[in-house]
This record gives structure tokens, C-alpha cells and sequence, in this order.
């Protein structure tokens, strides 16, 4: 399933991921509050930093 996940970090700044796999949000919620949130996104690794909450919506068009 795949859909929409924002990411708030600790500096204030957000991310909007849109087409994520619920996996890679699951991922992403388990790490925050960490120094680093690592995960998983097409086959690549990538660092998002330090996430203090993320939300998820099963739509992948928010925003649009």
C-alpha cells in the first residue's frame, strides 16, 4: 500500500514523501525521536535526519 507521509524534523523544517510504501513509514516511525532516521526508499539508503513525528495518510495525491 502506498500513500503519503510528512515528516516533521527537529529543526522545524517538514518533508512530504508522496507514493511511500507504508513499510518505509513504519521504518521512519520507529526511529523517531533519533539522532538519525535511515532508511529504505527505492532501493536506496537515505537519511532524513532527526524526525521528532511523522504522519501518514493513505492518499498519495495530497498536496496536488
Amino acid at each position: 500500500m502506498t500513500g503519503t507521509a510528512i515528516l516533521y524534523l527537529q529543526d522545524e523544517r517538514m518533508i512530504i514523501l508522496r507514493n511511500i510504501e507504508k513499510t518505509v513509514m513504519e521504518e521512519i516511525q520507529a526511529q523517531c525521536g533519533c539522532d538519525r532516521c535511515i532508511c529504505h526508499v527505492d532501493n536506496k539508503e537515505v537519511d532524513y535526519g532527526s524526525v521528532k513525528h511523522a504522519i501518514w495518510m493513505d492518499r498519495a495525491d495530497i498536496g496536488d
